[in-house]
């Protein structure tokens, strides 16, 4: 069982090694457990805090950690919080406690290897971006994509490693966490009852890059690097999915396969798909696609519930039927002939246009699949095993994951304004060909047995996301798009990757 845990240190009081008290380190670890409960979904019995007095001493701040770690179990999301001060000293970065100080990156490395599945790190001080992060995640083949998926750690750090932390002009709190619990809090991040870490990172940059356009002289660069497969998604609200009901019926002569609402403000429209039990002409297939229209035309079938509210217990305006032999046609999109029909509302002109390789059959247009029986031969010399199927399409698909988390990881210190604009394409200059070759050899693979078909589909989803990345910080590219224009889409792909490798983590337990 995953549960969310979380170590919160807020160190005001510095008396006893002569540094300035910092009163709103106290109001920050309040805060910030708020936004934890509210935000995140945390239970408040697995928050520990620290510096509720105002002071940690060496001690108290030890004690807490290898309580944290003593229960800390393999599913666990661990979170690390501290506000106070902190500095470099010989050459490296320490958060300073009531009575001595400790180095950074020991800590981010110790909290690395406690034996939970994701560590997120907050470190809100002074030059707080003065940490590392040794490597990307990297993607094993004989691992489940499950497995992968938030495996590692995230450090968030307030700073750079030459800024200063402030406090908040208006507010009782760190200008950092200020942002960080206003995000964590927002409602309009959750998507499907979840929000994702990456969701919350962009919109604190988002905060603090405002923040940082008005106060010119107060500048605060927030720092993000990861060791992290995929993202995080933190379940904060409970979800229904729409239900998208599900038709298959089975005749003397046809089966319908499937139907698929395609309906939009002025039309209801169906898709179906329909397997044909015998060898039929096209004139008996019209006089079937007449039965099949009677019924598709009262069918209630929607994708959500606005069109469901607008057309429900309304007449279909538009059928499309595709027919096919077997069910490898359907899932192949391989079709013998597909058929419409419209009412007398629509433009029938327009849709019973007969031109080329279409015709009017016993009142039904007909489009004709000249290529149908050369593409079914196709289909069928090139079909692989599962088995084989399966392991090419990994040895791939773990390469390509792999390079693309370190797209991923380049581009956030291009965030992280550690990186211009010319370094970051200067660099990802050597992954790109790799991944264009890779992204052709997974469009070069068999075709999917029909058992294996939606998790292969899900993989060729993920295998163009990840070729997408490369698209716009590309030197061939660059020109085309402009500087804010990269960032937008940049940021929409990476979103795209995350929510690929979801879906199929979905579908591989299936398989």
């Amino acid at each position: 069982m995953n549960t969310l845990r979380a170590l919160i240190v807020g160190v005001s009081n510095y008396d006893r090694i002569h540094q300035i008290n910092l009163p709103f380190c106290i109001n920050d670890i309040s805060a910030m457990r708020e936004a934890l409960v509210s935000g995140l979904n945390f239970n408040k019995l697995n928050i520990i805090t620290c510096g509720e007095n105002g002071i940690v001493t060496e001690i108290e701040f030890l004690t807490a950690l290898k309580q944290m770690t003593s229960i800390a179990d393999s599913n666990d999301t661990l979170v690390f919080y501290f506000s106070g001060h902190g500095g470099t000293s010989q050459s490296s970065h320490h958060l300073l406690l009531s009575d001595s100080y400790i180095n950074t990156q020991v800590i981010i490395e110790y909290l690395e290897k406690i034996p939970a599945k994701n560590k997120i790190i907050f470190i809100d001080s002074c030059m707080s971006g003065d940490f590392n992060v040794s490597q990307t995640a990297s993607y094993n083949i004989n691992e489940a994509i499950k497995d992968f998926l938030g495996r590692g750690y995230a450090v968030f750090a307030s700073s750079r490693d030459n800024q200063y932390s402030y406090g908040h002009p208006e507010k009782p709190l760190s200008l950092f966490t200020s942002f960080l619990c206003e995000v964590l809090q927002d409602v309009y991040l959750i998507q499907k009852g979840k929000k994702s870490l990456d969701d919350i990172k962009k919109l604190l940059f988002v905060y603090l890059d405002v923040w940082n356009k008005r106060n010119p002289e107060r500048q605060q660069q927030p720092i993000y690097r990861a060791n992290m497969g995929g993202t995080i998604f933190f379940d904060v609200q409970e979800y229904h999915p729409f239900h998208v009901a599900q038709i298959y019926e089975e005749t003397d002569n046809y089966v319908i396969y499937s139907v698929k609402p395609l309906h939009h403000g002025l039309a209801k429209r169906y898709a179906v798909k329909v397997i044909l039990k015998r060898p039929f002409s096209f004139e008996e297939i019209s006089v079937i696609n007449h039965e099949i229209v009677k019924k598709a035309k009262t069918f209630d079938i929607y994708e959500n519930e606005i069109t469901e509210k607008h057309w429900r217990g309304k007449d279909a305006n538009l059928v499309f039927c595709y027919y096919g032999r077997d069910e490898s046609d359907i899932v192949n999109g391989n079709y013998l002939c597909d058929t419409t029909w419209v009412d007398d509302a629509q433009d029938k002109a327009w849709w019973y246009r007969v031109e080329g390789s279409s015709s009017i059959i016993n009142n039904v247009y007909v489009h004709f699949h000249s290529y149908y029986e050369s593409l079914k031969i196709f289909n069928t010399n090139n079909c692989g095993t599962k088995d084989n199927l399966i392991n090419e399409s990994k040895i791939i698909l773990v390469q390509l994951v792999t390079l693309a988390e370190q797209v991923i990881a380049l581009y956030n210190e291009f965030l992280n304004k550690s990186k211009d604009e010319k370094m970051l394409v200067n660099e990802l200059d050597n992954i790109i060909p790799v991944i264009e070759r890779l992204f052709l050899e997974e469009t070069n693979l068999s075709i999917p047995p029909i058992e294996l078909h939606e998790w292969s589909q899900r993989c060729s989803y993920l295998a163009g996301t990840i070729y997408d990345l490369t698209l716009f910080y590309n030197k061939k590219n660059l020109e085309s798009r402009t500087y804010e224009n990269r960032m937008q889409c940049m940021n929409l792909k990476i979103r795209s990757y995350y929510e690929d490798l979801e879906e199929l983590k979905k579908v591989e337990e299936n398989i």
